[in-house]
């Protein structure tokens, strides 16, 4: 129930700025402010967010990559939700399952947090505006800037989250699209157990990967609630060598 609701607010904030887009009138890190991507083309469309408003919001995204991250999840979400209706949901169920802080910025009623809400909201929505249904983009907003292509970035999901360079699929998804994955039940034991967001060496992605896609196949083999189950999850997560657990 908490993850419906979940989604359901995330969906609320995507689909309120595609609504805004396409009512008035319907045509047809690494760092990620720092980021340039390896793009299909060199061909990319310049999203530029101005303003007063756009300045104190980028400045903080510089300060704050967790505000930065939201910002673009935000943005590609929106994106999809405008160019490909269809797919609107895979980011945010994804994004549940994974357990990404998406909201995390601008939670609860303080005076700022309200204001900063407010100027994400019209970052996005200036931004999905302005950006191709395809090809890269380079998104601008206040001193903040960082170059990707939204198409690449939903394949990556969900480590793209927290780097934007990426630009294949994850090894451990094989040949499965976003939606297949979004909607796997197991992915959320997977990623309950092995998050993206702990700071690991580098050298632990791989391993924590493959033991991602382990716990999925027991997780597949004897249900996600069996007590048998997690006994073989608990075992498979002891032969991690303590600095990648």
């Amino acid at each position: 129930m908490k993850r419906t609701a979940a989604i359901a607010v995330v969906m609320t904030v995507v689909s309120c700025t595609a609504l805004l887009l396409w009512l008035p009138g319907r045509q047809g890190q690494t760092r990620p402010s720092h980021v340039t991507t390896t793009l299909t083309s060199p061909v990319f469309t310049h999203v530029v967010v101005s303003g007063d408003e756009a300045a104190g919001l980028g400045a903080r995204m510089v300060r704050d990559d967790e505000l930065a991250h939201e910002v673009i999840f935000l943005f590609v979400a929106s994106l999809t939700a405008r160019c490909t209706p269809e797919r609107a949901h895979d980011l945010p169920r994804m994004a549940m399952a994974a357990g990404l802080p998406v909201l995390a910025a601008g939670a609860g009623g303080a005076q700022a947090n309200v204001a900063l809400r407010h100027a994400m909201g019209k970052a996005i929505h200036a931004a999905t505006a302005q950006a191709p249904c395809r090809g890269a983009v380079t998104l601008t907003i206040g001193p903040f800037a960082c170059t990707l292509e939204p198409l690449r970035y939903a394949s990556a999901f969900p480590d793209s989250y927290f780097d934007t360079s990426l630009d294949v699929v994850p090894g451990e998804f094989a040949s499965l699209s976003l939606a297949e994955r979004a909607a796997d039940p197991c992915n959320r034991v997977a990623y309950a157990v092995l998050p993206l967001n702990a700071s690991r060496a580098w050298q632990c992605a791989g391993l924590r990967a493959d033991t991602r896609n382990r716990v999925r196949a027991i997780c597949h083999a004897q249900g996600p609630h069996a007590q048998a189950a997690a006994a073989s999850i608990h075992v498979l997560l002891q032969r991690l060598p303590s600095t990648c657990a």
